[in-house]
């Protein structure tokens, strides 16, 4: 149900885990990608909307649930450079193609990289025939702030978080965050790939959106039964900080991977390449 405060609302799809196609993981449940969330920022005519997902079938039926919102799509933000969040673009493009698509300049940026475009290649073999051969890039935006019919969404640059150059939304008017990857919500972190340094930016990113007091958090996967509540806030601060303490005591794999499902037992996607592998860039 959307959520309504003032004269914006929000409402937010999320596309389901979904199996990929690779080799029996060593740990953890059967190869499949986390829950993802999309969120549309609306007012009484116009909308915004947030991370345009991976496949094309999810992306098309993301598509389908925005035209019931009977808003006109004015704006595709794109909160960071991994394709689960991007590469659905020209499935929403092409339903809604006066919308303008654009993300800060150094989420463009990652998206240019070689490295990355071999990322969305890594995605197609998992997901053969699933995703889209082309995919536009977004514009640099030239100001941290998305206009929505009078009021403001901010864009919050987040740093190194799960990725580089991550960023969330702030919506004032809702009391709003939209964290991107910053904050998992009762979901297996991508924790894989990061070290104590990158541990500790992700940390400082979390903090600077508690600062903002939100009422709601969007986050970019969740178990889908939850919420948006600001606890997962300090929920993800909270596991990436004993993921820290597992990997200072040098915890081998299996070990460590069985620590954070004891941990967190009803978290969902208790998959190896979340909690253990480290794929550089991604």
């Amino acid at each position: 149900m959307p959520a309504t405060r003032s004269a914006l609302s929000y409402d937010v799809f999320v596309a389901p885990e979904k199996p990929f196609v690779a080799p029996a993981p060593a740990v953890g449940d059967a190869p499949a990608w986390d829950p993802t969330t999309s969120t549309l920022i609306f007012g009484a005519r116009d909308a915004v909307l947030v991370d345009p997902l991976m496949t094309v079938r999810e992306a098309t039926a993301l598509a389908d649930w925005v035209a019931l919102h009977d808003r006109r799509l004015t704006t595709v933000y794109i909160t960071h450079g991994h394709g689960d969040h991007y590469l659905g673009l020209p499935v929403v493009l092409d339903r809604f193609p006066d919308a303008r698509a654009v993300a800060a300049p150094g989420t463009v940026r990652q998206m240019r990289q070689p490295d990355v475009r071999a990322l969305d290649d890594d995605l197609r073999a998992r997901f053969p025939g699933q995703i889209a051969d082309t995919i536009p890039l977004p514009e640099p935006l030239d100001s941290p702030e998305i206009r929505l019919e009078g009021s403001s969404i901010e864009v919050i640059e987040t740093g190194h978080t799960d990725t580089l150059d991550t960023t969330s939304l702030h919506v004032p008017d809702l009391d709003l965050v939209v964290s991107g990857d910053v904050a998992y919500n009762h979901c297996h972190m991508y924790v894989g790939a990061t070290t104590a340094q990158s541990r500790a930016e992700w940390i400082a990113a979390l903090d600077r959106l508690a600062e903002l007091n939100p009422t709601a958090v969007v986050a970019g996967h969740k178990d889908p039964t939850q919420g948006n509540p600001p606890a997962v806030l300090a929920e993800s601060r909270a596991y990436l900080e004993y993921y820290g303490q597992l990997r200072d005591a040098a915890m081998p794999d299996q070990e460590l991977f069985d620590a954070m499902v004891n941990r967190y037992p009803g978290w969902v996607s208790r998959q190896q390449f979340l909690i253990l592998e480290a794929v550089a860039n991604w």
